[in-house]
């Protein structure tokens, strides 16, 4: 299975490393970025800052790992380019143009748009729940005050001075997501496995009390209740994302290219 990766920033260079490792099928032929030269110690033929050379190549699936406007600038080509899409940055899909375009080139071309589980649990139940009857769905996001350096968090409050429980957003997914692009990704795939982006509730709070990220999801609907929290580590290297991202990532390439899949 051929797979080029679109961008090389923590997921895609753990995911990359991970399968390098490892006897497998699963092959990197390669890798579009911005600036070729800051990777001098990978193979020449395999990274390059020219999308057309890139996209020359074949690949059965393309990994998006380089943010929303990576996404924006590459996602139709990619399928146009007939291969399927993998997506992190799901908060891209909150333009309605954009992701019926996505969806429109998916049918046109026959290929899949994938939305990995990533950097939350609980997916199957809450998918599988808005087969019945889903009346409400709340996610909140809680991290530490340096996960929100460089959003507009940082212009609004005063990140160093709060301690714990400054609630930086209430509102709708779509609403968030926006607002907080590089953070909330994972409130736009809850969002998209249920009531969808306007009927999703989403708080979002810094706490400069935890060095975690603190996810918590609450459905509710004919089925019953759930109530589902992780509390997972960020990247030493970036705040933003917790290591499980690439983990669930590499999960779902492996299911991709196996005979035997456990969780869809």
């Amino acid at each position: 299975m051929n797979i080029g990766l679109l961008g090389f920033g923590a997921i895609s260079l753990k995911v990359f490393q991970y399968f390098s490792k490892i006897d497998t099928d699963i092959k990197f032929k390669k890798i579009l970025v911005r600036n070729a030269k800051k990777y001098f110690y990978l193979d020449n033929d395999l990274i390059t800052d020219v999308p057309e050379i890139f996209f020359k190549e074949k690949f059965d699936y393309v990994l998006e790992g380089a943010g929303h406007q990576a996404l924006f600038s590459y996602g139709p080509k990619i399928l146009k380019n007939k291969s399927n899409l993998l997506i992190t940055s799901t908060g891209a899909l909150t333009d309605d143009v954009f992701f019926q375009n996505l969806i429109s080139l998916s049918k046109k071309y026959n290929k899949k748009i994938i939305i990995p589980s990533a950097g939350i649990g609980a997916l199957d139940i809450l998918t599988a729940s808005s087969y019945g009857k889903l009346n409400e769905v709340n996610i909140t996001v809680r991290k530490n005050a340096e996960a929100w350096f460089g959003t507009i968090a940082e212009n609004k409050f005063d990140l160093k001075t709060y301690n714990d429980n400054l609630i930086l957003f209430s509102g709708t997914v779509r609403e968030g997501a926006k607002l907080y692009p590089q953070n909330v990704n994972i409130s736009a795939t809850v969002a998209l496995s249920g009531l969808g982006l306007d009927k999703t509730n989403l708080k979002i709070i810094s706490d400069s009390s935890i060095k975690t990220h603190i996810i918590s999801v609450n459905a509710k609907g004919d089925f019953g209740e759930f109530n589902f929290e992780e509390n997972v580590i960020p990247y030493e290297e970036n705040q933003k994302t917790g290591k499980i991202v690439s983990l669930a990532i590499i999960k779902s390439i492996t299911n991709l290219s196996s005979n035997f899949v456990i969780g869809t």
